[in-house]
């Protein structure tokens, strides 16, 4: 069974990894070597789209297992119950988005890239080796300030987490003793990103492009599974913890990117028109994760931290949590 499960993984992923990208530059009139310019600088909006892809939607995968701290991973027997919220951030990797683009247009790379997530968290322990977490947080928008962005920028996000997981304790842990979970994890997440710039130039080479307004619309979805292991010691109020996780994950990030304005080329007007280009980045299979991280607990009320290490991607992200143990 669980052989099936890894080549259906295997054969999307395969199906994933082979996208398309689409570029069109929309100025009527251009030819010759005026239309080998205009589309030297589609190139590198291409470039910058992939990139945007890339590195963005590695950050979206990696925050949706940001948001549920769980040290004293022993919820107890039935009816045991566990309800909170959840606050998670990583960020894209913007110096190295920048130094893939174009110096001619770095400046349509935002200053940072955060990867938000929020989820409400729920649990149930049926025995004293099982319980049951399950996190999520409905797809709707949110404003994001624009001096994330820079000037004359606008942005709105919105993103969507589920997941579900099951684990056995090995060992049940106590007052001044320690305890190990093994886990179970499936996770989905999806979402949403507009950036909107406007009152931008660009010069490329010979062609220079005034009035520009710029538009990102991306979206991903991922789908992931996994297995995890906690090991965390009772100090009555104070549980450190340490722990990683293993995940196979399918799915992609899509970018839109519309560059609208007026272009000169060699000093010949072609009017205003627009750039078009939609570009698809499949979601890396494997995943290696440290998590790092420590519970206080105030009678019914956790207070939970964690730091996570993206080994596949390099990326670090930390979540903080509350939550009612009763």
């Amino acid at each position: 069974m669980f052989n099936r499960y890894i080549r259906i993984f295997l054969l999307v992923f395969m199906v994933l990894a082979v996208l398309p990208i689409q570029a069109t530059v929309n100025f009527s009139g251009l030819s010759g070597a005026d239309l080998a310019e205009a589309n030297a600088l589609d190139a590198k909006y291409t470039q910058y789209a992939q990139s945007f892809s890339r590195y963005y939607g590695d950050a979206m995968a990696f925050s949706s297992h940001l948001s549920a701290p769980i040290a004293r991973d022993n919820l107890g027997k039935f009816p045991s119950l566990y309800v909170g919220l959840g606050l998670g951030a990583s960020f894209g990797r913007v110096t190295a988005m920048k130094s893939e683009v174009d110096s001619s247009i770095q400046g349509n790379v935002p200053s940072y890239l955060a990867a938000p997530n929020i989820s409400f968290n729920f649990g149930m322990g049926f025995t004293r080796k099982w319980d049951l977490r399950f996190s999520f947080f409905p797809n709707v928008p949110i404003a994001l300030s624009s001096d994330a962005f820079g000037s004359n920028t606008s942005a709105e996000i919105k993103f969507g987490t589920y997941r579900a997981r099951m684990g056995y304790h090995l060992i049940e842990g106590g007052f001044l003793k320690p305890g190990v979970t093994i886990a179970g994890f499936a996770s989905y997440t999806t979402g949403a990103l507009s950036i909107t710039q406007t009152g931008q130039s660009v010069n490329s080479g010979a062609v220079a492009l005034t009035n520009v307004s710029s538009k990102i619309a991306t979206n991903w979805q991922y789908l992931g599974v996994g297995p995890e292991v906690r090991v965390w010691y009772d100090l009555m109020f104070f549980h450190p913890f340490i722990g990683y996780s293993l995940g196979l994950q399918v799915g992609q990030y899509t970018t839109g990117l519309n560059i609208a304005g007026t272009m000169t080329v060699s000093g010949t007007p072609y009017g205003t028109g627009s750039i078009d280009i939609s570009e698809r980045q499949a979601a890396k299979l494997l995943s290696h994760r440290l998590l790092l991280g420590f519970e206080i607990s105030l009678f019914l009320i956790e207070i939970g931290v964690e730091a996570q290490v993206d080994m596949v991607n390099g990326l670090v992200g930390g979540a903080f949590g509350t939550a009612f143990r009763f």
